[in-house]
């Protein structure tokens, strides 16, 4: 293990042109299967309340567990076009810095319209639209989103918080399970059409990958043979 970044940095392989292009893309296809992860992961967290009692001391309740990591599921629903639009970047090597990534950049690219994976990214983008706003508001705002599925849930909770009335928690988290259940199920339906549409996107991209792939093999194959 090297501490320092900079010496891990220096000792690092070369990377060819051919390997730089394989390693980006691979970075962002997992990095997109990795979001679909932390998306499934959000539903299980959801489901369970975890040591209602300690969770209580600390002044976290039910409501504010769920909250939380709803707009965990947001910021990563909306991350996967941002990261599609990076991977569709570097599958055809359009070269455009990471900070220009965006989708007039890439949706609207003259190379990239043709293929098919325009359309792609189109309906990936209207498939996350609806949790964009309430996301932006949370980022750039502060702003928490009210779970309408869960309204009775959150006055409770607000009511055991100002000690207005003291509820057992274990008796609310039985309750409202069926609400929750039904919350879940909503995410897993969506993160289940999402995975649909990412899935769609990588048979898009993938021709496109192959070709290029086989433009650096025919060059290795050629400078191979020159040395030789």
């Amino acid at each position: 293990m090297i501490k320092s970044s900079k010496v891990r940095h220096s000792r690092a392989p070369k990377l060819s042109n051919e390997q730089n292009y394989h390693y980006y893309v691979l970075w962002y296809a997992n990095n997109m299967v990795k979001l679909f992860r932390r998306l499934n992961h959000t539903t299980i967290y959801i489901k369970d309340f975890p040591k209602p009692r300690s969770h209580l001391k600390q002044g976290i309740t039910q409501y504010d567990w769920i909250q939380y990591h709803y707009h965990v599921y947001m910021v990563s629903i909306v991350g996967l076009y941002d990261v599609a639009l990076k991977l569709t970047n570097g599958v055809f090597r359009l070269g455009i810095d990471e900070k220009q990534v965006k989708q007039s950049s890439i949706e609207e690219n003259l190379w990239v319209k043709p293929t098919g994976v325009s359309e792609s990214l189109r309906t990936l983008r209207q498939a996350t639209s609806h949790v964009k706003v309430p996301r932006n508001l949370f980022i750039h705002g502060g702003d928490l989103l009210k779970l309408d599925e869960l309204d009775t849930l959150d006055i409770i909770s607000m009511v055991g918080k100002i000690h207005l009335c003291e509820y057992p928690p274990n008796l609310i988290k039985n309750i409202f399970q069926a609400d929750i259940d039904r919350l879940v199920n909503k995410m897993s339906g969506e993160i289940s059409s999402l995975e649909n549409h990412a899935i769609n996107l990588f048979d898009k991209l993938l021709p496109i990958y192959n070709f290029h792939a086989s433009i650096f093999e025919t060059i290795e194959a050629s400078s191979r043979k020159m040395r030789g």
